[in-house]
C-alpha cells in the first residue's frame, strides 16, 4: 500500500513520461484508486463532522445557563 502512495507521489510530481501501454495502464489505475479513496474518505469526514455537531448541539441544550452577573435577586 504505501508503495501505491509512493507511484502515486511521482505521477504528481512531474509529468510522466511512458514507454509502454501497460505503464499508461498502471497510472491510471493508480489515479482510479486514488480517486475512489478520497471519496471514502470524504464521506467519512463528513459523517464524523456531522455526528460532532449533533454532539456539540446536545452538549449545549442541555446545559444550564449560569446566572447572569446582572442577576439583582439576592
Amino acid at each position: 500500500m504505501l508503495e501505491d502512495f509512493e507511484s502515486i507521489a511521482a505521477l504528481l510530481d512531474e509529468m510522466p513520461q511512458f514507454d509502454t501501454h501497460q505503464q499508461m495502464e498502471e497510472a491510471f489505475y493508480l489515479l482510479a484508486q486514488t480517486k475512489t479513496s478520497i471519496e471514502k474518505n470524504k464521506s467519512q469526514i463528513a459523517h464524523i463532522m456531522q455526528q460532532l455537531t449533533n454532539n456539540i448541539n446536545f452538549l449545549k441544550s442541555t446545559q444550564i445557563d449560569p446566572p447572569s452577573s446582572l442577576n439583582l435577586k439576592l
